[in-house]
């Protein structure tokens, strides 16, 4: 696996390999390099040594004629294919030119799609530089969050960070718009805070389930339900929604459990291995569920899927159904 780090110390080597390819479920990172690489190899306005293709079904005899041809006054030729899907089904000519791509030539390829398993990427994991970016996981999303804003001459204490990556999500590029937003927002501030994130931060789908459950755990009909309509009228789905609460609910049942045991918030974090934010504040949502209630909590939710996915009930309808049953007081 990739690191975007590790990918941009190659890149300032100059040691530059015949063939890149780059995918992976972070398509920020996806993006950043080749952005990177091209700016490296492609010479500002050069339209006569770049060629790019896109999608599938491409001319792959005219990619190859591009690639042997001498580039003009520059050090490389550069050959961009996007979504080709030639690393997903075989094509022989395109495997036979990966042997013999000119060194004057620099292939970069960005998929979506990549199938480990074929000879293609074989080939261009053994004569190129493979990058792949899964998504980051929290803590990392918050380290990078973090270095940002200190470009920018802001400081944010990490309970309030956890707190930010909570409420917009794990997609770097939600992320980066949020922060730009942030930083915009808190011109004359030294250190974001809270009450900042609050102020300007669009919260993603996980941070609404969160203020939901809060909701329905305070006996709120009203606020879960209207939050539950503020989903809806973004368009996510019903079915989407009902399985996040399911899994909240989930979480809430083995906290609750180990609180029951008398485990402290640091054993629970251990060995749940989740975020230290997260568990103490599922942990305060918890204090108006007994385990009882989150189980069976658990199986509405499960039956109620049930009975939408077999077309006894609507979808919306269900949603409402486990939101009313449990935030009345």
């Amino acid at each position: 696996m990739s690191t975007l780090a590790s990918d941009l110390k190659h890149i300032q080597s100059r040691q530059f390999k015949r063939i890149y390819l780059l995918f992976g479920e972070e398509r920020f990172l996806v993006n950043s390099m080749k952005t990177k690489l091209l700016d490296e190899v492609v010479q500002e306005g050069d339209t006569m040594n770049f060629s790019k293709y896109f999608g599938k079904g491409i001319d792959v005899m005219q990619v190859i004629q591009d690639a042997d041809t001498l580039p003009f006054f520059s050090e490389y030729r550069v050959i961009l294919l996007e979504d080709s899907k030639l690393f997903k089904s075989a094509n022989e000519d395109f495997l036979k030119f990966l042997d013999k791509i000119p060194d004057t030539t620099i292939l970069i390829c960005v998929e979506s799609e990549v199938d480990k398993r074929s000879k293609t990427y074989k080939k261009a994991k053994s004569v190129g530089y493979i990058c792949e970016y899964d998504r980051m996981k929290d803590k990392e999303l918050e380290q990078w969050a973090a270095r940002q804003l200190l470009k920018a001459g802001k400081k944010i204490r990490q309970s309030t960070m956890t707190y930010f990556i909570q409420m917009v999500g794990n997609d770097m590029n939600n992320i980066e718009s949020e922060l730009d937003k942030l930083i915009a927002f808190c011109m004359d501030k030294e250190e974001i805070e809270v009450s900042d994130i609050n102020a300007v931060c669009i919260m993603e789908i996980n941070g609404k389930i969160f203020e939901m459950i809060d909701a329905m755990s305070m006996k709120k009909q009203n606020k879960a339900l209207e939050l539950y309509y503020d989903l809806i009228a973004v368009r996510e789905a019903p079915m989407k929604i009902l399985y996040m609460l399911t899994r909240q609910f989930n979480i809430m049942l083995q906290i609750k459990e180990l609180q029951n045991k008398n485990q402290p918030v640091s054993m629970i974090i251990d060995k749940l291995k989740m975020n230290p934010y997260v568990v103490k504040k599922t942990a305060g949502q918890c204090k108006n569920f007994s385990e009882k209630k989150l189980r069976r909590a658990i199986e509405q939710c499960l039956s109620l899927e049930e009975s939408v996915k077999t077309g006894n009930m609507d979808d919306k309808m269900a949603v409402e159904l486990i939101i009313v049953r449990y935030s009345k007081e």
